[in-house]
């Protein structure tokens, strides 16, 4: 059956519509309102406690007036405006809504005794709005561990807050331990969405939450924070919270807490750019599982051994290569999506150094992961390191768009990290275009964004493209200004990559003097 036509009343406006409903009317629309913007009409009559006939009549009615439509079968129907389903919804109290959804959610408790994925979450959703805590927290944990194990964390995010409130709802003595395990739960969640400010809020209220009768939860919160103070490029906070971990996981004789906390101090050192302890602390992290043998966490410690090889020197890069691919074969096997993007991500990047296009076919690799983890920062980084290989392919138009694509996605999680890479690509690619004020403006301000956040490896990184670029427009004193502040970074030992055009372009402005350099751009030592 198709949908019936709108009825001339429509035509009236919406205020009148409203007004001009019956008492019984207005009955039907609270209930089908409570169930949602569409609804099954078994569900209504069984919600209601009416005849399926006299309802039916009623329905007819409401689709004559233009207020209902009728979906083909006629078992379904919606409301033809949202916005007239919201206000009939507005119009309720607090204590008629608390009713309406109670009665929907026994309604379908009673016709789905075995409920699928979907009618769980609309049972979690009914039951928490009828304020029925013991079925709601049932439901809604169940509906949370479906969308987690389906690679949803908003949704899952969403359903465990609702258990969140209902456990602050039940008696403090009997809850305080679920609580806080709820708000460490939520916390996770909102981590693997790169929501690192909910993650520290829930991550704090758990801690406040427990004694200090529990020192293996503690140090499993206190890590989490120092994992969100990393990523949040506060160093200092990160080192503190983890030797605070450290030292409970060791009161309590936790190797895999132990392994975790060396990793993360690993990831503080490389931010450093002191990559030899990195690599020294992913190891101890290595040699703390011993044969615990955990997948995931060596999965994770593989990426970054890999990590601290490539930036050790070309002549270990394929040992970098090997531990990425070790890294995807266990992450693979857990099913680990915002790692697996994060080794594809950085095994696209070492390769395609030698090899472009294999590069960029493993960033899409990358991208793909990202997605199916709803991770959006994961994909935004991807897209940006591939800009350097577009470029070296001669792709300047696709390295544009996939720059300020990234750009966009990275700016509303407000990832200055990433952000920061992009103003520092705008450089490359207005270089490439002979933009050379553009390219200064935008070398200079990443300068700034790197002084910010303490980021030594890549301030030497940009100094070096500054100085490269002021060779090339001749302004040689500039040149020399910028190549003396990457060398006085460490830029060789913190990028050896760029150590041989590092050490060509010293070399062309020790044999200029103070003589003009060459006008040919084509004399300028070779992009990294």
């Amino acid at each position: 059956m198709p949908e019936a036509p709108a009825g001339d009343v429509a035509a009236g406006g919406e205020g009148s519509r409203f007004e001009d409903l019956t008492p019984e009317q207005h009955r039907i629309l609270a209930y089908a309102s409570s169930i949602g913007s569409e609804f099954d009409f078994a569900l209504l009559v069984a919600a209601m406690g009416v005849g399926e006939e006299p309802l039916a009549e009623q329905l007819e009615r409401l689709v004559h007036l233009g207020i209902l439509r009728e979906r083909a079968g006629g078992d379904r129907f919606s409301f033809a405006e949202e916005e007239f389903r919201a206000r009939i919804y507005r119009s309720l109290t607090e204590s008629r809504l608390r009713v309406l959804h109670r009665k929907i959610a026994e309604a379908m408790e009673r016709m789905y005794p075995t409920p699928s994925t979907e009618v769980v979450a609309e049972l979690g959703r009914h039951f928490f709005l009828g304020k029925v805590p013991e079925k709601s927290l049932a439901y809604n944990r169940q509906a949370s561990e479906s969308a987690r194990a389906a690679d949803d964390p908003e949704s899952a995010a969403q359903y465990l807050e609702r258990v969140r409130v209902d456990l602050e709802t039940s008696p403090p003595a009997d809850r305080l331990t679920d609580l806080a395990e709820v708000e460490e739960a939520l916390g996770e969640l909102y981590y693997s969405v790169a929501n690192f400010a909910a993650a520290d809020r829930y991550f704090t209220a758990a801690l406040e939450r427990l004694g200090s009768d529990q020192p293996r939860i503690r140090a499993r919160l206190l890590l989490a924070r120092a994992e969100i103070a990393r990523e949040n490029l506060d160093t200092e906070t990160a080192t503190r919270q983890a030797l605070e971990a450290q030292k409970l996981f060791e009161a309590v004789d936790d190797r895999l807490g132990r392994a975790q906390t060396y990793r993360l101090l690993g990831r503080v050192a490389f931010h450093r750019g002191a990559y030899r302890e990195a690599l020294d602390e992913s190891m101890r992290s290595l040699e703390a599982i011993g044969d615990l043998r955990d997948p995931r966490l060596i999965g994770e410690l593989s990426i970054d051994i890999g990590n601290s090889f490539a930036l050790l020197g070309p002549e270990v890069r394929a040992e970098a290569i090997q531990w990425y691919e070790r890294a995807i074969e266990r992450l693979t096997r857990v099913g680990d999506w915002v790692e697996l993007s994060r080794a594809y991500h950085n095994l696209g990047v070492a390769v395609g150094e030698a090899h472009p296009q294999d590069g960029l076919e493993y960033l899409e690799r990358a991208r793909e992961m990202g997605d199916r983890a709803h991770d959006t920062r994961s994909i935004g980084r991807a897209l940006l390191s591939g800009v350097e290989l577009r470029l070296a392919l001669g792709q300047l138009e696709e390295a544009t768009r996939d720059n300020e694509q990234a750009g966009r996605l990275l700016q509303r999680l407000a990832d200055e990290l990433g952000l920061e890479q992009v103003e520092v690509n705008r450089g490359l690619i207005a270089e490439k275009q002979g933009q050379w004020e553009d390219a200064e403006r935008f070398y200079e301000k990443a300068i700034e964004a790197c002084r910010r956040f303490h980021l030594r490896a890549d301030e030497a990184e940009v100094y070096f493209y500054l100085a490269r670029l002021r060779f090339k427009t001749r302004d040689l004193e500039g040149a020399r200004h910028a190549l003396r502040a990457a060398a006085n970074l460490g830029v060789a030992d913190l990028r050896p990559n760029l150590a041989p055009g590092f050490d060509e372009l010293r070399h062309q402005l020790d044999q200029a003097g103070d003589a003009r350099a060459p006008t040919d751009p084509s004399g300028a030592p070779p992009t990294a």
